[in-house]
């Protein structure tokens, strides 16, 4: 992997979205990882059990998504797993805090915002290199004109 492919290319908005939504996992993840004790107190709460075992498997995974998403591997599925953990994360908080929307007030408009971008950064590895997964990608695909 070489900075040169395009995957650090700051002028490129995609990749910052991209960079933006894996370098946020890592304080997310290590605030989870250094408070464990209230990370546990709050998965009880949103009904999560073992509780233990869950924040473990969310650290595990923030940490897969953080650096997959920050060196540019794995985006399209990465991309689909972080979405998933921002909708797991918002039941939390409504488990928790009940439904609101502002973040400052324990609401889900941050993890909303991050799980829309990590579908867009993931729509956009899909559109780019569909793979064998290609029939998710064709509603991006953008016709090139044919030239007369």
């Amino acid at each position: 992997m070489s900075v040169s492919d395009g995957r650090f290319d700051v002028t490129n908005p995609i990749v910052v979205v991209r960079l933006t939504t894996g370098l946020f996992y890592f304080p997310h993840a290590i605030s989870k990882i250094v408070g464990f004790a209230g990370a546990v107190g709050f998965f009880t709460k949103a009904g999560f059990h073992p509780p233990e075992a869950f924040v473990v498997l969310s650290v595990t995974m923030e940490l897969i998504c953080a650096v997959g998403l920050t060196f540019g591997v794995f985006t399209k599925y990465l991309g689909v797993v972080s979405a998933g953990l921002m909708v797991v994360a918002a039941y939390a908080i409504v488990a928790v805090y009940g439904l609101g929307w502002f973040w400052a007030g324990h609401g889900i408009e941050y993890l909303v915002f991050w799980g829309v971008a990590s579908l867009a950064v993931a729509l956009d590895a899909w559109n780019r290199n569909p793979g064998i997964f290609g029939l998710f990608a064709w509603p991006l695909r953008k016709v090139k004109p044919v030239a007369a």
